[in-house]
């Protein structure tokens, strides 16, 4: 656990954030304040970690000096949470109904589970609903949620279809794995009807332990590369790693790992974590701290810590699709046309024939417009599918008025349910 007279170099405000988490996670009393924090900073802080929630449970036993607007703000939003947390069940429980009416096989990436992982279940948060389908299926799913009142919006970091609906619920819809190392896509290279189903569901399926540990360290490498990894991420992963029994294929996944050349993220994730949420302090920590500096501070670039946690995905630093909008307005140019130092990562020919440098400009700048035209044909291909399926049930419905009457009654939307179990008087948000 970290210590608040020394270790890492980070401020007190986001070390005494950190040691609140553990605390609480760990169920252990709070360490009490020696000086005076500011608490509009750990607000924002642990609001932008996504990880508001336990920082809430971990201030109310504790002497502090903070106003009454600071404190409005942390339940206002502790209790947004806490209503998430039944709305995403009640959308879970729909969604799976709707799929397994339609025979839609669709396998659940990450669903309202992690809840389980945590001592109490209001320290959980849940971000959004991941789910995995054939790619022929997406006109019918789109037809679906919108009759659910979901609204379609950009992924900016996936490459899946992503739906939201007041009050903030957020499902995504994958036909192919959010994880783009090809060597991880061929271990999953699995139909979904292969894939344990849950429950009594026929066509709804669930990962297996050493499945879900690998595609959570999958999806924790893309959020590294796109600069979006967050503290809540780590700590997921740990509470999962934490539930792991005896039954879990340890030595499978480790080769799996060594075959990716993941295995050092994923031992510095995992001393990280430690540093962070465990008890047993080390002394040593090397390459930990800069991931800590990075996931703390945001920092975009760090060309050593890249290759010494992934040395493989080089490629992937460079050509990852994610939000360049401020670097796009201040650096153009430079993104454009990077340096041959810079290119000569990607192209080593260049090292030799520099005269070569223009014609790599070009294959760097076709990379990027074929994924901006995927992600545009794939678009207009679900429009195009969804209203040829709008016609193909108008005109099945105008069949049937011909005809005298409808055979069948028509499908009536699911009512959704309001208000969370075991919330009281939660019952609607505040501005």
């Amino acid at each position: 656990m970290i210590s608040l007279e020394g270790g890492t170099a980070i401020n007190y405000e986001i070390r005494y954030m950190l040691m609140l988490l553990a605390a609480i996670i760990n169920q252990k009393p709070v360490q009490l304040l020696r000086r005076h924090v500011s608490w509009e900073k750990i607000l924002k802080i642990s609001d932008y970690q996504n990880v508001v929630n336990i920082v809430y449970l971990g201030i109310l036993g504790i002497e502090k000096v903070i106003s009454e607007e600071c404190e409005t703000q942390f339940y206002q939003s502790y209790r947004r949470v806490l209503l998430l947390r039944g709305e995403y069940k009640n959308a879970e429980e729909v969604i799976m109904w709707q799929l397994e009416k339609h025979g839609i096989d669709a396998l659940f990436l990450s669903d309202t589970a992690i809840e389980k992982r945590y001592p109490k279940p209001e320290m959980a948060y849940i971000e959004q609903i991941e789910i995995l389908v054939e790619n022929k299926n997406l006109p019918q799913i789109h037809r679906l949620m919108r009759d659910m009142d979901y609204e379609q919006k950009e992924d900016r970091i996936g490459n899946g279809i992503l739906y939201e609906r007041v009050p903030g619920i957020r499902v995504i819809f994958y036909s192919e794995l959010p994880v783009k190392n090809k060597t991880f896509k061929q271990w999953f290279l699995v139909p979904i009807k292969k894939y344990r189903r849950i429950g009594d569901y026929k066509f709804i399926h669930t990962l297996s332990k050493e499945e879900e540990y690998l595609y959570r360290i999958g999806k924790i490498v893309e959020l590294y590369l796109a600069g979006a990894l967050k503290i809540r991420g780590i700590m997921d992963f740990r509470q999962y790693r934490e539930s792991l029994n005896e039954e879990f294929r340890q030595k499978e996944v480790k080769d799996i790992l060594e075959k990716l050349k993941w295995q050092e993220f994923a031992e510095q994730l995992n001393i990280l974590s430690e540093l962070w949420f465990g008890e047993n302090v080390r002394q040593e920590y090397g390459l930990a701290l800069e991931l800590e500096e990075f996931v703390l501070f945001r920092r975009q670039e760090n060309n050593q810590l890249d290759k010494a946690l992934l040395p493989e995905e080089k490629a992937r630093l460079d050509f990852y699709l994610r939000n360049r909008e401020e670097e796009w307005a201040t650096k153009r140019r430079e993104w454009a046309f990077p340096p041959r130092e810079y290119m000569q990562q990607f192209f080593p020919i260049l090292e030799k024939y520099h005269f070569l440098l223009l014609l790599c400009w070009m294959i760097r700048w076709l990379r990027f417009g074929k994924q901006i035209c995927a992600r545009k044909w794939r678009a207009a291909w679900l429009r195009i599918s969804v209203r040829f399926l709008d016609m193909k049930e108008k005109m099945k419905r105008l069949a049937q008025e011909r005809r005298g009457g409808t055979d069948e009654e028509a499908p009536q939307a699911a009512e959704r349910k309001t208000g969370t179990e075991g919330d009281g008087d939660v019952e609607e948000f505040e501005d």
